[in-house]
């Protein structure tokens, strides 16, 4: 068990499968989106950042963890292959189609606000770390979402319009938007918080406890 890796149209993700995975019954599948400092094809160093370097012991789901090619986002081609892993997955291990979860950090935050509203109607909840979205795109997120910002954040602001796309706005705003929200912001925190709301029991229990 623990770290695999997989292939999806000639693109390298990796899986977590946790100790005691058996086929005889459904697991959440959560879904890491990483930053900009990982993008690549290596396969490799998008596991050194966030979730895939903080797995709780006994985390009790399957992991997938895609790795952007870029150069910003999830888009295209990036994208194509993020639900494509998705779907390999679900034919390799019994994934509990109700209960797959989406998270992401900068600009794997954003992209979870992006693929929260492109496919409203498939993850069962969203957490959004230091990310931006639209704020037409909202209205389309129907899952549960926990969003979590740094007060000081200046890579991406927790209000405002985002410095490289001024149609994105910081986490606190996007909080105000969607129907079903929570909003976390860590006082007096710049950009990097991932490892703090990664080791936080009170989100994973929020989490696994959305189902769609």
């Amino acid at each position: 068990m623990g770290f695999q890796k997989r292939a999806v149209g000639g693109r390298t993700y990796q899986l977590f499968v946790p100790d005691g995975y058996a086929a005889d019954r459904p697991w959440p599948l959560v879904v890491f989106l990483h930053g900009v400092g990982e993008n690549g094809t290596d396969g490799e160093k998008h596991l050194t950042v966030g979730l895939p370097a903080h797995i709780p012991a006994g985390f009790p789901a399957v992991g997938l963890f895609p790795q952007c090619k870029g150069p910003w986002k999830y888009v295209g081609d990036d994208e194509t292959m993020v639900m494509d892993a998705v779907s390999a997955t679900q034919g390799e291990f019994h994934v509990a189609r109700k209960r797959i979860y989406l998270t992401g950090i900068s600009q794997g935050g954003c992209s979870t606000f992006d693929l929260g509203a492109r496919y409203r109607d498939f993850w069962a909840a969203l957490v959004p770390v230091c990310g931006a979205g639209y704020p037409l795109d909202s209205a389309k997120i129907w899952a549960p979402t926990w969003i979590f910002h740094g007060e000081k954040d200046e890579v991406v602001p927790p209000s405002g319009p985002n410095q490289w796309d001024a149609k994105n706005v910081g986490g606190r705003d996007m909080a105000r938007l969607i129907g079903d929200a929570k909003y976390t912001e860590y006082a007096g925190a710049d950009h990097f918080i991932w490892d703090r709301v990664y080791a936080d029991p009170a989100m994973w229990e929020w989490l696994f406890a959305q189902h769609r």
